[in-house]
């Protein structure tokens, strides 16, 4: 609205706009209370309530899970299973919407686009949470243990843990008591906002009534251009919210509008500067790290340390040093980059967080809150076959990557996981710090990806993440070692594809190959060197069967202390 049209109006309809001036007024007013209200409603009433009929829902469902697994006759075991996956994914659910119910009934007491009336009653609520939540949480635990003995086969336990969930049968009128409260407070700001809208109407009615068709005339023109410009800047300030960043809008007036506008134009140039900051700045740390870290609602960093079952990672490019004494430096960090662009694309993909780059290494870790419960390992696992095939397409391109068409060098490289517990927080110095994790398990991992070279393997795992992730992965084991630095024996296996993917070869070979090492293990030379002579019959150049026939050969000249246990000592760092 420019200033030549105000002077029309001043001139011209100087009483008219006092009546439209008290019109506008009190709509407003009663605009702003109604839509405050429908706001409060709209964030707490109506979601508190969805969430308390979601928790009756969930724990329904789990008890009805909870008394499938324990029928009879007990169902298939893999329909048992998925039944229990969806029991833990149900419990994850329930903490979550708990997680979010309490605080956000908090800030809805706190809130003063609510009433005094509202506030109050949202505040009752929070107990009256607390104390679902907690029998709940009692119930939820009962049920996933019975669910879990029954899926265990543990008849008798399951049983008791579905007999300790009847402890929980006043949980329903609780759940009624919270719908009805919920629903009442929703109620009645619906109705008061009912109230607010027909005060609106009638005010309208009055004023404009007495304003005349003229008065009519006025307003239509005024309110018609302030809806188009509040029209175009309500539709572009949707668009930033949900993260489309608009082209600056068009100054059509010198009022409060087009200052508005300038406005937001300049806050949509500082959120794209912004934007392009985070993405650089998500290129040097992990944005997922960052969530972890910073307290969200102060933005002070968190001193975050906490002893975790983790699982890490260590690649490494195989003759690394060789290959570099061919490339000139611009080629070599080309081939690094394409490299780590890989790897880490993998990780991340997989819930990974990559830790750092060492040289041509990369150190990277699998673990709450990156990945749900014990699926670390599993994620690793599947992190590393794509992997595996991302080399294969670098060791194709190679000859591209690195500009040279003869002596192209051979791109190969090792990888290995190690899970187990770990120290994973902020570490550093006042001035620089790093999200990380340190311990016995990542030196494991860094010895087990130089023990590749003595089986001529890809991938390498500890016997504990073979053991949580072995559902999902096809593996075979390869030896007892101790590694460089370490007294305990490791068990190890070779990483060889997903759940079901084995070929008909790769299965007789880990068949024909389990065979020689427990013969070797038992110092049946000559039955163990057959073994593996077959495995390399299957597979002719199978790392592990070579490096048991060089060591079979060794034992005949030399042969091992009497109370040997099969464990061999590696050397490798």
């Amino acid at each position: 609205m420019g200033s030549s049209l105000r002077a029309k109006i001043m001139s011209g309809v100087i009483a008219l706009l006092v009546l439209f001036a008290s019109a506008l007024a009190i709509t407003l007013y009663l605009i702003q209370d109604s839509s405050t209200e429908l706001m409060g409603i709209e964030e707490y009433h109506l979601r508190l309530n969805k969430m308390v009929s979601d928790l009756d829902v969930y724990t329904f469902e789990l008890e009805i899970i909870a008394h499938e697994l324990n029928g009879i006759p007990p169902p298939a075991r893999e329909h048992a299973q998925t039944r229990q996956a969806r029991a833990h994914e149900l419990q994850r659910i329930v903490g979550q919407i708990f997680a979010e119910a309490i605080p956000l009934a908090e800030k809805g007491s706190e809130d003063d686009r609510n009433d005094i009336g509202d506030r109050l009653g949202i505040a009752r609520l929070i107990g009256s949470l607390r104390t679902l939540e907690v029998g709940t949480k009692g119930f939820v635990d009962a049920a996933i243990r019975s669910i879990d003995r029954a899926v265990e086969g543990k008849t008798s336990e399951a049983r008791r843990a579905l007999e300790e969930m009847q402890k929980y049968e006043d949980l329903d009128p609780v759940y009624a008591r919270i719908r009805n409260k919920t629903a009442g407070l929703t109620s009645d700001s619906l109705a008061e906002t009912n109230l607010n809208i027909q005060q609106i109407i009638r005010a309208n009615l009055l004023l404009f009534s007495a304003a005349g068709i003229f008065g009519l005339l006025v307003f239509l023109v005024i309110t018609g251009r302030l809806q188009t410009a509040f029209r175009r800047l309500a539709n572009a300030f949707h668009k930033t919210a949900e993260g489309e960043l608009s082209d600056p809008l068009p100054v059509t007036s010198k009022d409060e509008i087009g200052d508005l506008t300038i406005s937001f134009n300049q806050m949509v140039e500082q959120l794209k500067s912004k934007e392009r900051l985070r993405e650089a700045f998500g290129q040097f740390l992990d944005p997922r790290i960052v969530a972890n870290v910073v307290d969200a609602a102060t933005g002070q960093l968190k001193e975050v340390a906490e002893r975790r079952k983790v699982t890490i990672f260590f690649s490494d490019i195989s003759n690394f040093s060789g290959i570099g004494e061919q490339l000139t430096a611009a080629n070599l960090v080309r081939l690094l980059n394409r490299y780590f662009t890989a790897s880490t694309e993998a990780i991340r993909a997989h819930h990974g967080i990559v830790d750092k780059f060492i040289g041509d290494a990369v150190m990277a870790f699998w673990a709450s809150p990156f990945s749900t419960g014990e699926t670390h390992a599993r994620d690793g696992c599947l992190a590393c076959l794509d992997l595996l095939k991302s080399f294969d397409g670098i060791s194709q391109e190679i000859s591209e990557i690195t500009g040279l068409r003869r002596n192209v060098p051979k791109f190969h490289a090792r990888m290995a996981l190690a899970t187990g517990d770990t120290v994973i927080g902020t570490v550093g110095s006042h001035t620089t710090k790093s999200f990380t994790v340190i311990g016995d398990t990542v030196n494991t991992a860094s010895r087990l990806e130089g023990v590749n070279k003595i089986y001529g393997t890809n991938i390498l795992l500890n016997e504990e993440c073979f053991r949580l992730a072995e559902g999902d992965i096809e593996a075979r084991e390869i030896d007892l070692v101790t590694v460089f630095g370490k007294v305990e024996p490791v068990r190890i296996f070779e990483l060889q594809g997903r759940q079901g993917a084995l070929d008909p070869v790769t299965a007789k070979l880990n068949n024909v190959y389990a065979d020689g090492l427990q013969l070797y293990r038992e110092q049946k030379w000559r039955e163990a060197e057959n073994a593996f002579r077959e495995c390399l019959k299957i597979r002719q150049h199978d790392g592990p069967s070579l490096e048991f026939l060089t060591r079979i050969a060794n034992f005949a000249r030399t042969p091992p202390p009497k109370d040997w246990n099969g464990v061999w000592q590696t050397a490798s760092k």
